[in-house]
């Protein structure tokens, strides 16, 4: 009995360290993201997200590890988590944006106000998508369902397509 009580948590956490090791190689950094465009152009997503939000974990945990998903995702897409209240200056397509103090402890990343604000609000998460020029293609307020999302990526893939045979 104790035996398959071991197999079963040492299999539990198999499966935990694979789909930790998914995420992981989902993700680059926007430092990463202009030598990967340089040597194979796609899509972008950006994932605009904090620490404390709720949907936005649940989204980490559920859509980005959804098997379709994360498979459309890793042939076809970079995909950047930006924190909202991440501290450290992003250079973004040749601009540098910084943390903007809003109180003791509180504030808001620049680039997520310009990437994430939509109708003058900023809401959490907020998923950018653009083409593989980098020129705006959809942003999409609130927490994504994995189809929902997978729909998305099907509609950009398809006009990235567009683009490139131009």
């Amino acid at each position: 009995m104790k035996k398959r009580v071991w197999i079963a948590l040492f299999g539990l956490f198999g499966l935990l360290a694979i789909e930790a090791q998914a995420q992981t190689n989902l993700w680059t950094s926007f430092e990463d993201l202009t030598d990967s465009l340089r040597k194979e152009r796609r899509p972008v997503l950006v994932f605009i997200h904090t620490d404390w939000c709720t949907y936005c974990k649940m989204m980490e945990l559920r859509t980005f590890l959804d098997a379709t998903v994360a498979s459309k995702l890793q042939e076809k897409f970079y995909c950047v988590r930006l924190n909202a209240e991440e501290t450290q200056s992003i250079t973004f397509l040749q601009r540098t944006y910084k943390f903007k103090p809003t109180g003791v402890k509180t504030g808001v990343h620049e680039l997520a106000q310009v990437l994430g604000t939509e109708k003058g609000k900023l809401s959490y998460p907020t998923t950018v998508f653009f083409d593989q020029n980098l020129q705006l293609q959809a942003r999409m307020v609130g927490a994504l369902e994995a189809k929902r999302l997978e729909k998305a990526l099907d509609l950009l893939t398809e006009n990235a397509m567009e683009i490139g045979n131009k």
